[in-house]
């Protein structure tokens, strides 16, 4: 195959797997909480990777080489993995998290470029692909982590971007430096990007904590392993499906989709309704592709690495603040409240645009 094939199928692999490494806390949770016993400990698990996934975004956006930084990170968050299925005790997984987080942020940001780069002439739709091959990966995880003990399945995932790191070796560097950051933009520009911190959030949130919420009512965990699949399915079908009809009008419709969806995050608090949770993933789908496409048109390339900080607040600070709930029953109303500033911020947005 040609470089453009081989470089453009490591991107989609990448991303995949990205996809899987992102719900996979939320997959793995239950199993967490009988092995090791932990609560509390699941925001150490999430501040390390919080700290590594900032220093590798910042890595990734000054560094202008994709090779051997790309293949690198991929080999790095496999070992990630292959040393969380080896942890005796959770510190083990924290320290592991911290690795896993520095390669994730490296491989968001060359990942999504690089397909960007080789495909111009039809970047909104290869960046739309990328997005929903991301989400299958998301889907792929509570799937693996149901039908596999849980060290078994992070041995496969290890191995698997292991396989993606040979596939990427050699990616070409990128085409250009972002130019300086102009902070006089700062103003119109950070509702946007608090929105995109609070929606990825929202995401990870609901995908961490619903099994732990599920099982606390008496639910199955099988079943919520297979809810949660069936959650990122959902925002991977929402973004493909309603990206036409919000590209009419990006943020007064991103405003709509989110106020229906408290609709369903306030349901969720009666037991018997609990599993409905994946449906609010119906309205998040296409909200961090349109803001990238939004930020990217409106303030510059320049503007996109600062999503990807937003993101990597919003998917990790998010989640470890619902281990210091005083118990699982009060996990919906961390989402509802995580989902109305959603909502204001976008609000803001729209009014500044």
């Amino acid at each position: 195959m040609n470089s453009t094939t081989r470089y453009t199928l490591a991107s989609f692999a990448l991303l995949f797997l990205l996809g899987a490494f992102v719900a996979t806390p939320g997959a793995v949770l239950p199993a967490w909480r009988l092995e090791f016993g932990v609560q509390e400990a699941m925001a150490a698990f999430f501040n390390a990777q919080l700290l590594g996934l900032l220093v590798g975004v910042s890595l990734a956006t000054r560094l202008r080489r994709r090779h051997p930084l790309v293949p690198l990170a991929a080999v790095a968050l496999g070992a990630g993995y292959a040393a969380m299925a080896l942890a005796p005790a959770f510190g083990w997984v924290v320290l592991a998290a911290g690795v896993a987080g520095l390669a994730q942020g490296v491989l968001n940001v060359h990942a999504n470029g690089l397909v960007g780069e080789l495909h111009p002439e039809r970047r909104v739709l290869m960046l739309n692909r990328v997005n929903a091959a991301f989400g299958l990966g998301a889907v792929s995880a509570p799937l693996l982590m149901t039908l596999l003990p849980w060290r078994v399945a992070f041995w496969g995932l290890a191995l698997a971007f292991f396989a993606s790191a040979v596939l990427a070796w050699g990616a070409p560097p990128t085409a250009s430096v972002g130019r300086r950051v102009s902070w006089s933009s700062l103003r119109t520009a950070l509702p946007l990007l608090l929105a995109v911190g609070l929606y990825v959030g929202v995401e990870a949130s609901i995908s961490a904590w619903s099994g732990a919420y599920l099982t606390e009512l008496g639910y199955p965990l099988r079943l919520a392993g297979v809810l949660l699949s069936v959650y990122w399915l959902l925002l991977t079908l929402s973004r493909l499906g309603l990206a036409h009809w919000v590209a009419a009008a990006p943020l007064r419709r991103l405003r709509q989709l989110t106020a229906a969806s408290l609709g369903v995050l306030a349901v969720i608090f009666w037991p018997p309704l609990a599993p409905l949770f994946p449906l609010a993933a119906v309205f998040y789908g296409p909200i961090f592709g349109t803001s990238f496409a939004y930020i990217q048109g409106r303030y510059g390339q320049e503007w996109t690495a600062g999503m990807f900080y937003a993101a990597a607040l919003g998917s990790t600070l998010a989640p470890a603040l619902f281990a210091w709930l005083p118990e699982p029953r009060w996990i919906p109303l961390g989402f509802l409240f995580l989902g109305g500033l959603l909502l204001v911020s976008l609000a803001r947005a729209e009014r500044r645009a």
